[in-house]
């Protein structure tokens, strides 16, 4: 079958109307709250993860941090194990020192 370069529109069912400017607003507002939601649940998850990390650094027992934070233990100690491994470099570890260049003096 050949291609013939025409988009077929839905077809709208007989009796239908097509959707409201006020439901199809509803309907954006609605996904855009949803979206945003998941967004703060997810920064939420971030920040407990890396107080989780700072408390495991500060040598907080893992099984107090499970009951703190209502985890299984098994989930702190998944964190800590990521934590003993070591850190990615940053650019100051890759890069070479670079002295600040010299300005040269007025006069």
């Amino acid at each position: 079958m050949r291609w013939s370069g025409r988009v077929d529109r839905p077809k709208f069912k007989k009796g239908w109307v097509q959707m409201s400017a006020e439901d199809r607003h509803q309907l954006a507002v609605a996904a855009a709250d949803k979206e945003a939601a998941a967004f703060e649940l997810d920064h939420a998850e971030l920040n407990l993860k890396e107080a989780i990390v700072v408390a495991l650094e500060h040598g907080e027992a893992p099984e107090v941090i499970a009951e703190v934070v209502d985890l299984d233990p098994e989930e702190i100690l998944e964190l800590k194990e990521s934590v003993d491994q070591p850190p990615l470099l940053s650019l100051d570890d890759i890069l070479p020192a670079v002295p600040p260049a010299s300005v040269p003096s007025a006069g």
